[in-house]
């Protein structure tokens, strides 16, 4: 299983399933989501234990969400993965951040992946910022144009 497909089992679990609003690749993150309740998530999926210690280590998030969480980050943080790297998932949450919690993406016959909340995230904080919808919006955008943009591409060409 690759990034791409747990990327769209996390878009159609938390839009179809959860009625949420979300976005990819936006503000260094790979999945981010605005709850109903206003609570806006930030999903990492990583697919190997070398990019889920190393790769993510890089990201100076992770300490802003440890030691002083503002108002300009999310207000949970989620560690996406496929079942084979959930145990390397706990471990890196736990050395992390312990507020941080998991998902797990498993392998089914057909689209969409099974998506399930193995550890539920803790509140980084609970300030709701909100100029972060207006940019998850504008990512939204962004995407649909590009995918609108594709298509007509496509069409020409056949």
């Amino acid at each position: 299983m690759n990034s791409f497909e747990i990327k769209h089992a996390l878009l159609s679990y938390f839009r179809y399933k959860r009625q949420c609003i979300c976005a990819t690749e936006c503000l260094d993150n790979d999945v981010m989501v605005i709850a109903k309740n206003g609570i806006i998530l930030d999903i990492e999926i990583k697919v190997n234990k070398y990019d889920l210690w190393k790769g993510e280590a890089r990201k100076s998030k992770h300490k802003w969400y440890k030691i002083n969480p503002s108002k300009y980050t999310a207000n949970k943080f989620y560690m996406c993965v496929p079942t084979e790297l959930l145990d390397e998932a706990r471990k890196w949450v736990e050395t992390t951040n312990e507020k941080y919690g998991i998902i797990e993406c498993s392998k089914t016959r057909l689209y969409p992946r099974n998506i399930t909340i193995i550890k539920k995230a803790s509140m980084l904080h609970k300030f709701k910022n909100e100029k972060l919808p207006y940019k998850v919006m504008m990512r939204v955008c962004s995407e649909n144009i590009g995918l609108i943009t594709d298509r007509l591409v496509n069409k020409k060409g056949s």
